[in-house]
């Protein structure tokens, strides 16, 4: 199922986790994203992906690059 980004990380702070679909987001890298205009995350637990996309965007992330993503914040 697909989730707007910006309701997943409302309230949060950058150095906080969220859970989505069980797995630990850093709320620093989907906020990162969101600015370069992601909008939408889906989760594919059968392969660890996690595919985002927004109006001119879209990627497919491993849990690994988000982490990595938010350490170099």
């Amino acid at each position: 199922m697909a989730m707007k980004i910006q309701e997943v990380i409302s309230g949060k702070s950058e150095q906080e986790n969220v859970n989505v679909d069980g797995l630990p987001v850093p709320v620093v890298a989907l906020r990162d994203l969101s600015r370069e205009g992601y909008e939408n995350l889906r989760v594919y637990k059968d392969n660890g992906t996690f595919s985002l996309w927004g109006k001119n965007c879209s990627a497919c992330f491993t849990l690994e690059h988000l982490q990595e993503k938010a350490k170099s914040k």
